[in-house]
């Protein structure tokens, strides 16, 4: 005698679990196969499922429901920790940001007073030796009126070294006041670094060098947008990159080595195939769960219940037959 809990021996489903946790299942005949094996993991795909519930039964299943539930909680705080992570990671960066600047004005400032030290003191060099030019003049000519041949020779050797000490100097300034000021690079902005370093890791394609025609053409729209007033400090900056350059070389976004735009950056509808579809022609009729539907599955208890297992299994399969249906 068959318990509460046991499913008739019709209902009976073969499960394969796969590593990615995924899971094929063989359905029964009487569930007709959908044409995609799961819906996306987001609030349209929830709202989407519960609006085929109450089509096709009139009410929205509470099980079902209820998964839903623990799913939405899951996604609202994975999104609150990521968006808690971005500001962390914005606040470090202006204070970086900050701190940098701070300390490139207390390099110029030390700059300066050493340049102005400097300068100070190679004035005062150049007065000495002149005070010694003037001095030694006055000994010549007191040596030329008492006709002392000492005083004149002494006088005439300081006359010529502070005259060839003071040239030397004023040939120094000369040299600095005609010498290029230095040119200072410019800082890049972390902010900036850190989304060009984020698109370059999703566009492996990309040589930064641009050695190749489409790097080229890419160099071509960066420069584009900048000169619209796209700020490539903001996501929008590289959203737009992304789109153009889409329409552009859609070779580069639909290959294996690029992800896909779509993936980046606009919302996937509610159903999506994950590339395991089902092959009516070899005369089986299953239907593949999603790791997070599995996941969710047994995080609720119900993968070991058959009776509630099943159950929530044939809502999946028909929320996808639904699902598919609404979109073609």
């Amino acid at each position: 005698m068959a318990t509460e809990n046991t499913p008739k021996a019709e209902e009976v489903m073969a499960i394969e679990e796969a590593a990615d946790g995924s899971a094929t299942v063989s359905l029964p005949n009487d569930i007709p196969s959908p044409q995609v094996t799961a819906h996306d993991d987001s609030d349209e795909a929830d709202e989407a499922a519960a609006r085929a519930e109450i089509e096709a039964n009139g009410s929205v299943d509470p099980d079902a429901e209820a998964l839903r539930d623990a799913k939405r909680l899951k996604r609202r705080t994975r999104k609150d920790y990521h968006k808690q992570v971005q500001a962390e990671k914005d606040v470090r960066l202006q204070i970086l940001q900050r701190e940098n600047q701070e300390l490139r004005e207390r390099v110029s400032i030390v700059e300066r007073k050493t340049q102005g030290h400097d300068n100070h003191q190679i004035r005062k060099a150049i007065e000495d030796q002149e005070s010694r030019i003037s001095f030694a003049r006055q000994k010549m000519k007191e040596a030329t009126e008492t006709g002392n041949g000492d005083l004149m020779t002494s006088a005439q050797e300081m006359w010529r070294e502070a005259t060839n000490n003071r040239e030397q100097l004023v040939n120094y300034v000369e040299r600095l006041q005609e010498a290029p000021a230095p040119v200072q690079k410019p800082v890049a902005d972390p902010i900036m670094q850190r989304y060009a370093a984020n698109w370059m890791s999703k566009t492996p394609w990309y040589d930064p060098a641009h050695r190749d025609a489409d790097s080229k053409l890419a160099l071509e729209v960066d420069q584009a947008l900048a000169s619209e007033g796209y700020n490539p400090k903001t996501r929008e900056y590289w959203d737009e990159l992304d789109n153009r350059l889409q329409d552009l070389l859609p070779h580069r976004y639909t290959s294996e080595n690029s992800e896909p735009i779509q993936q980046r950056q606009r919302p996937r509808s509610a159903v999506t195939s994950t590339g395991r579809e089902t092959s009516n022609s070899a005369g089986r009729n299953t239907f593949t769960l999603s790791p997070d539907q599995v996941r969710a599955m047994k995080d609720a208890g119900m993968w070991d219940d058959p009776v509630k297992k099943n159950r929530m299994i044939k809502r999946y399969a028909t929320e996808a037959r639904l699902n598919q249906g609404t979109r073609s």
